[in-house]
């Protein structure tokens, strides 16, 4: 009887499980139900060009596994052919370069190990599909690609899961065999915005690769260095900043009638980047919520801006304005009853502040962020 009693719970809750109502899927339970197009990934631009991993001039800090262990959800990666081996470099060899197995043994080595997470790869590519696919195949990888019939209903995070077929993989290079349906043409299935900015004041929501009726949103949220094409620490740190970042994936958002699922950056440990992702996603995120609901509903145009800042609100509301910068130092104060009023930071140095308004017992804040 007691094993009888025994198996019946096993079951019952191996079933729960399968369900997903016990399941997270990409780290929330709130997203199981969801398509694959309906939700937002952190996507990192040049994911292998690391400086940690050897690469010289690089995009991000940290290499593949420890992106994924942050919550990176997708990768942008280059590849080439070197003497018929599948290489991973960005432009120039001699800058650093790594097997494409190594980045895909990686991959699947996260893959095994949480089984409720889902993982896109976005090729950009100077090798044949045939070198993809050898790595794939010595890597054992190949088992958890998803094959999506274009045209057809995206499967939920949830269905992926249960099925175990968790990495999607797009490729700017449409040369996949007959019959290799899970080498997907990317700009068969996504669009993106323009990705040669040198400033953070060059971003726009404009399409670029890509159909506009594409399922999927690739939005360009990086900014290199106008000499050298690389990622710069500055930039990116100002470009993740959780409104500036936030504002502009919801501007293009309903600009584009896109919603964002690829907000590809640099460094991505810098700013908030995550907290934008969560909160695209629905996900409460107390920097989110902090910035995107202060007390008073403050509307800040243009943010960023290289000088003048227009703060405006509803009401009349008489409260005391403080300014900060990063350090957290106080750069100006005044006091007010008015429905808005500007802040010119040309005096000062590029980087982000802090807007601190007290009304009464009610105390909200702001970022600015002047480039």
């Amino acid at each position: 009887m007691f094993n009888s009693l025994w198996n019946f719970l096993v079951v019952s809750l191996i079933g729960f499980y399968s369900t997903g109502a016990l399941a997270q899927c990409n780290g929330h339970a709130a997203l199981c139900g969801k398509r694959y197009n309906e939700v937002a990934y952190l996507t990192t631009h040049n994911a292998f060009n690391a400086g940690d991993d050897g690469f010289n001039l690089p995009n991000q800090t940290y290499g593949l596994t420890q992106q994924l262990n942050d919550g990176v959800r997708a990768l942008m990666l280059d590849v080439y052919d070197e003497g018929g081996i599948a290489t991973v470099y960005h432009s120039l060899a001699f800058l650093g370069t790594t097997p494409l197995e190594s980045n895909l043994t990686e991959i699947k080595d996260f893959l095994d190990a949480n089984p409720n997470e889902i993982v896109t790869i976005i090729f950009e590519c100077y090798a044949d599909f045939e070198l993809i696919e050898t790595a794939f195949i010595n890597t054992e990888t190949l088992d958890y690609t998803l094959e999506q019939d274009l045209g057809s209903e995206w499967p939920t995070l949830q269905e992926m899961i249960d099925v175990n077929k968790r990495l999607v993989v797009l490729s700017d290079r449409n040369d996949a065999a007959p019959g290799e349906d899970w080498y997907h043409y990317v700009w068969d299935y996504a669009v993106e915005t323009p990705f040669s900015n040198n400033s953070n004041s060059d971003f726009t929501c404009e399409f670029n690769r890509g159909d506009e009726n594409n399922d999927l949103f690739i939005l360009n949220h990086f900014a290199t260095d106008p000499n050298l094409g690389v990622g710069r620490t500055d930039l990116s740190e100002l470009a993740n900043e959780f409104n500036f970042f936030y504002n502009r994936a919801r501007d293009c958002e309903a600009t584009l009638g896109k919603f964002p699922n690829f907000p590809t950056v640099d460094f991505y440990e810098l700013g908030d980047a995550l907290e934008v992702v969560d909160s695209l996603n629905g996900i409460p995120s107390s920097v989110g919520i902090e910035e995107k609901s202060p007390a008073n509903s403050v509307s800040v145009f243009p943010n960023p801006s290289k000088d003048v800042f227009i703060c405006s609100w509803v009401q009349p509301t008489a409260a005391q304005i403080s300014l900060f910068d990063h350090a957290g130092s106080l750069v100006w104060q005044t006091s007010m009853n008015e429905t808005s009023f500007t802040i010119d930071l040309s005096p000062y140095p590029v980087g982000i502040y802090h807007v601190q308004m007290l009304s009464g017992e009610a105390v909200s804040t702001f970022k600015l962020v002047r480039n």
